[in-house]
């Protein structure tokens, strides 16, 4: 039975948040940490890290969870968590990982036919839906703690582990009604379908990892509005903007808004660092 929401109907987020919330047991963080980070070796540093994590979890909770010191930390959990869910996608672990998480994609879904480009933004609307889930359990409500089996970096993971099934199948039908659409090739004035010399966008490119790892971490430093950052995660939980604009205590046009400054500024930087490294200013 497939967990999306229907089109047009209520979404089902905070339904669904707290069915997630029950799935980050103990047990189940201990194994993402042994996926994550291999045997713990040493006991004493173990402890030590989580301690750290505790402090900064409470240095943060002072400051309300916003700010330069949030936005800091925020910022290295989803560049780690956008590593992991790229990799992850690139191998088919992450199928793997959803089905332990109790969040399976439909077995007909996970053959995807999805080049670096694609699995590249699944893996950046994963870790954006998923820091609203970190957010919210992790850190607000308080459910992640040093006790629990995990570090704060791989709650974080399991968190966006827990928000790919409703990205990657949103992302999976809009690909398919696409291709429905180029599976259609007009045909030539013969009435012959036209042959189209189309390259293989699949190939993999031996730079892109570490040319997105370097745009990723300089488009998520620019979303420092909490309340944007809330409403793009709801988004791709698949909120409309309506909704997510009530989820985050805005109106829809202020949260479009926000949303449509927060794009021309990240383009307009980028294109001008772009002109900049492609010989000077001009």
């Amino acid at each position: 039975m497939p967990d999306e929401m229907c089109q047009g109907g209520a979404p089902q987020g905070l339904l669904q948040k707290d069915q997630e919330l029950e799935e980050l047991s103990t047990v189940s963080l201990q194994n993402l940490e042994h996926t994550l980070a291999g045997p713990v070796q040493d006991d004493g540093r173990r402890h030590a890290s989580r301690a750290a994590d505790a402090r900064l979890v409470d240095i943060l909770r002072v400051d309300n969870f916003q700010g330069p010191r949030y936005e800091k930390t925020t910022t290295r959990l989803m560049e780690y968590g956008w590593l992991t869910i790229n990799k992850w996608t690139g191998t088919g672990e992450i199928f793997v990982q959803a089905r332990r998480a109790g969040r399976p994609v439909p077995v007909h879904m996970t053959s995807p036919d999805w080049d670096a480009d694609a699995r590249s933004e699944v893996a950046t609307e994963t870790v954006v839906a998923g820091l609203d889930l970190f957010l919210e359990h992790g850190l607000i409500r308080g459910k992640w703690n040093p006790d629990g089996g995990a570090s704060l970096a791989t709650y974080f993971v399991g968190a966006s582990i827990r928000s790919f099934r409703t990205v990657y199948t949103r992302w999976f039908r809009g690909v398919q009604a696409g291709q429905a659409e180029l599976d259609l090739p007009p045909a030539d004035p013969d009435g012959a379908p036209a042959d189209r010399d189309i390259p293989d966008q699949r190939a993999t490119d031996p730079f892109y990892a570490a040319a997105t790892h370097d745009e990723i971490k300089r488009i998520l430093p620019y979303i420092t509005d909490t309340e944007v950052r809330r409403g793009l995660a709801l988004r791709a939980l698949g909120y409309t903007q309506q909704q997510a604009a009530a989820e985050v205590g805005l109106t829809e046009k202020a949260l479009e808004g926000r949303i449509g400054r927060l794009r021309a500024r990240i383009l307009s930087d980028l294109a001008e660092k772009s002109d900049l490294g492609e010989g000077g200013a001009r």
